[in-house]
């Protein structure tokens, strides 16, 4: 690493640790339990693999972090009655209530303090540059950034990435094999700009994926 590369990631470190803390008092970093809950109010009666994916998480970590929101009443599993063995979450009053008041409480306005050194060009200048950042990584790292983007724009990517398949397919999307459904997904992603470090995200990862993308089908 040259001298320059180095005050560079330094610097980067400094900003990025500098961003958490700064989003953190400004309520727009939530914890996993939090995240569930924010996910649930925009689109409620999720699959439980489809927040894993979502969320990025292991399936035993998502059941982890659901039985303790259904411990404190915050959230309600309940069987799909298409695949008994599919799990659809809920929020409860309860839940529904401290998700209102997450995202109430979430001041996205004081971004413009935090970049308030650069002007309206400089910022733009400065996104470019990050993104070339990104698109300099290797294949195998870009494949790795998909887990660091915010479990929300993921969330929009997919219900994105959905209604594309559904206008351009319909039913047809059923006569698909599994294998043929990723190749279209990835497809449908590259050509929204879903792919690599701008926050793309590929759902469905071998889990469970042609029952979790019927169920997401069902609320466009």
């Amino acid at each position: 690493m040259s001298e320059l590369t180095n005050k560079l990631m330094k610097q980067l470190n400094f900003v990025s640790q500098a961003s958490n803390n700064f989003m953190h008092q400004n309520k727009q970093r939530l914890t996993g339990q939090q995240r569930v809950l924010a996910i649930l109010r925009l689109e409620d009666g999720l699959s439980q693999s489809y927040l894993a994916d979502i969320l990025n998480l292991r399936p035993s970590s998502i059941a982890e972090l659901l039985k303790k929101l259904e411990l404190s009443d915050d959230i309600t599993r309940k069987e799909d009655e298409k695949d008994k063995r599919n799990k659809l979450v809920y929020l409860t009053k309860s839940g529904q209530k401290k998700a209102d008041e997450n995202a109430h409480q979430k001041n996205e306005d004081s971004n413009d303090d935090f970049f308030a050194g650069l002007n309206d060009e400089e910022k733009k200048q400065f996104g470019a540059y990050l993104q070339k950042i990104s698109d300099g990584w290797s294949e195998e790292f870009k494949q790795q950034s998909a887990r660091f983007v915010d479990p929300m724009d993921r969330m929009k990517n997919m219900q994105k990435v959905h209604a594309t398949m559904m206008e351009k397919f319909g039913d047809d999307w059923e006569k698909m094999s599994p294998d043929e459904m990723r190749k279209v997904m990835h497809r449908a992603m590259h050509d929204n700009n879903f792919c690599g470090p701008r926050g793309g995200f590929m759902p469905g990862r071998g889990r469970n994926f042609r029952r979790d993308f019927r169920h997401s089908r069902e609320f466009y």
